[in-house]
């Protein structure tokens, strides 16, 4: 599971990047509810195993990218 956050204009953003095993897990189900108490904006990316780390890859080299362009 990886889980990355960010906030714009006092509002927090978390997306959390998992398997479909790691989705049904108490640990993940305890992060998606804190998250809803303290009113995130929350995104749930579910992937199979055998791509799992590809993907990964590819969403921080985009979030890298991205905050470039910010700054």
């Amino acid at each position: 599971m990886k889980i990355t956050s960010c906030e714009i204009t006092n509002q927090k953003y978390i997306q959390i990047y998992l398997t479909k095993e790691e989705l049904e897990s108490k640990e993940t189900k305890e992060v998606i509810e804190k998250c809803n108490k303290e009113k995130c904006s929350l995104a749930i990316f579910v992937t199979g195993k055998e791509n799992y780390p590809e993907i990964l890859e590819k969403i921080v080299t985009k979030q890298v990218e991205l905050m470039s362009n910010v700054c």
